[in-house]
């Protein structure tokens, strides 16, 4: 199993792109059949959710008190991540705001996984990407109706009291489960068991994330064929917002003197978000065609993750 999780992790990017390309042939040449499809999508982002916030522990958060000046930093990178990319995506022509209404809700969601990754590679602290993974995932869920309210409250498109019933439906009761579960098991269910099964879980995640993005891409053959040029717009743009969120967050780091090994979950908080909450988002919230904003951030995301570990590596601050 683990050669299976590395296999799909490894070529992230391959089955995303392979996901859209089938998505869209599949929507250009069979619609009706992929049409039917569509009743599918509420219950793959349950289970999707479920099996993501499954090993999910907020044990983390009782060291919260010993990271205070840190994690207000990390508050402060939460809080600008939609600005700055609301900002970034304001280059998007507006016949494509859909795609920018997908980058943006892609910036606001908290980090995935990948900050725990990519911390252990720098070797940087990762209790701090734990305490940031728990505390920004509370605090996003009483904080995103706001935010959205603010960037879209003026959108026909966007509803608070859809976003709130599907908050709760689709990110509430799938991790209330998931607690209720853990505790009625937990004579087996300990963390070690969870710490093992945690990688399988997310790689079971992602494989339902990419079938989702595929059924998304063929309800949007047709946009995506009368507008050509509307991925690569979302590709290059969500990589420039990427880019400019690991310049932000390496110079806040270096402005308020925050330690190395402290720094690198800091620097990468903004830029490893979980892509499957956004997806859920877009979804059920927005235009399904907000979901390709989203779809072009997942192809996004790793390889400037990627390009900002070699640069951090071979600057020699962050490496020993």
């Amino acid at each position: 199993m683990k050669s299976f999780n590395l296999l799909v992790r490894k070529y992230i990017l391959l089955w995303a792109l392979l996901a859209m390309v089938v998505g869209y042939l599949a929507g250009r040449f069979n619609e009706t059949r992929v049409i039917s499809l569509r009743f599918l999508i509420t219950p793959l982002l349950f289970c999707m959710v479920f099996i993501m916030v499954f090993p999910t522990s907020l044990r983390s958060l009782a060291k919260l008190k010993d990271y205070l000046y840190p994690m207000a930093v990390s508050f402060l990178l939460f809080l600008l991540g939609p600005f700055i990319a609301y900002a970034v995506a304001g280059v998007i022509p507006q016949r494509f705001g859909f795609m920018r209404t997908g980058i943006v809700i892609s910036s606001t969601v908290p980090p995935n996984a990948m900050l725990s990754a990519w911390t252990g590679f720098l070797e940087g602290d990762i209790l701090l990407t734990l305490i940031i993974q728990s505390f920004t995932f509370m605090v996003w869920v009483f904080l995103v109706p706001f935010g959205f309210s603010l960037f879209f409250g003026k959108s026909s498109y966007f509803s608070l009291t859809l976003l709130l019933k599907n908050l709760f439906i689709l990110i509430v009761i799938p991790f209330l489960i998931a607690v209720c579960l853990k505790r009625l098991f937990r004579r087996w269910m300990n963390e070690e068991l969870l710490s093992r099964i945690k990688p399988t879980l997310s790689t079971l995640s992602g494989i339902i994330e990419l079938f989702i993005i595929l059924i998304s891409v063929a309800l949007s053959a047709q946009i995506i064929t009368d507008n050509p040029a509307i991925i690569a717009w979302g590709v290059c743009t969500s990589a420039f917002y990427y880019a400019v969120s690991f310049a932000v967050s390496i110079s806040l780091t270096r402005l308020f003197r925050i330690t190395q090994e402290q720094s690198i979950p800091l620097i990468y908080e903004n830029g490893t978000r979980n892509l499957s909450i956004a997806m859920v988002v877009a979804i059920t919230t927005f235009r399904g065609e907000a979901t390709l904003g989203v779809a072009a951030c997942i192809i996004s995301q790793f390889p400037v993750a990627a390009l900002f570990y070699t640069i951090l590596r071979r600057s020699g601050g962050y490496s020993r």
